[in-house]
């Protein structure tokens, strides 16, 4: 088990070691993080292909109100929990985190039920503020599981979609979405979108 993975502020938390797993780097989530600034404050927030939760909790530092995080890997999904519940304050808040082992692209398909996947909330009526997309960089799945979220009930008007991906790769704008952002970060890049409003 590696312990060199840490959150902004100091905290370590666990990370399996082995090469199938691709933490969000500090850099990474210490800009991404200075970027959402205060919106993050009493958010709901959903983390897919949340590998060690590094990200949600980060969001549950920064105040997130409902933290969803995605994970298929049984392993990889209980060292998430593990990280999550050893944040400050959790003993009042175990009711707004979940931590699903489920396939996210299942998971993420508009037919799935996904009530049957948690136990503390009604999924089907949480809409996310923000939804975190950061598949392996070597599979394409982002556009897929784009077309998947962006027609599932998920979204308030003002939500934003963040992925984290190679910068080789270019999320073109569809009917669905179109791009508010884009920042590199040596290996990575996060591209940030919007759902297009239909009139």
């Amino acid at each position: 088990m590696k312990t060199n993975l840490r959150l902004i502020g100091g905290k370590r938390i666990e990370s399996p070691n082995n090469i199938y797993t691709r933490p969000t780097t500090l850099r990474v989530r210490e800009a991404l993080f200075n970027i959402l600034n205060c919106r993050v404050e009493n958010s709901n927030w959903l983390d897919l292909f949340s590998g060690t939760g590094a990200v949600s909790c980060e969001a549950y530092n920064h105040g997130a109100k409902k933290i969803i995080a995605i994970e298929k890997n049984k392993y990889n999904a209980k060292i998430c929990l593990k990280n999550l519940l050893s944040l400050q304050d959790i003993d009042n808040r175990k009711n707004d985190i979940d931590v699903i082992c489920k396939d996210v692209l299942n998971w993420t398909k508009p037919n799935y039920d996904r009530n049957l996947s948690s136990k503390i909330m009604d999924i089907n009526k949480l809409k996310f503020d923000f939804v975190y997309l950061d598949p392996p960089y070597d599979v394409n799945f982002h556009e897929l599981v784009l077309n998947q979220i962006f027609q599932c009930n998920f979204f308030k008007k003002n939500s934003i979609v963040i992925c984290e991906h190679s910068p080789n790769l270019f999320i073109k704008n569809t009917a669905l979405w179109e791009t508010i952002d884009v920042r590199d970060y040596g290996q990575s890049r996060l591209t940030f979108l919007i759902q297009v409003q239909h009139t």
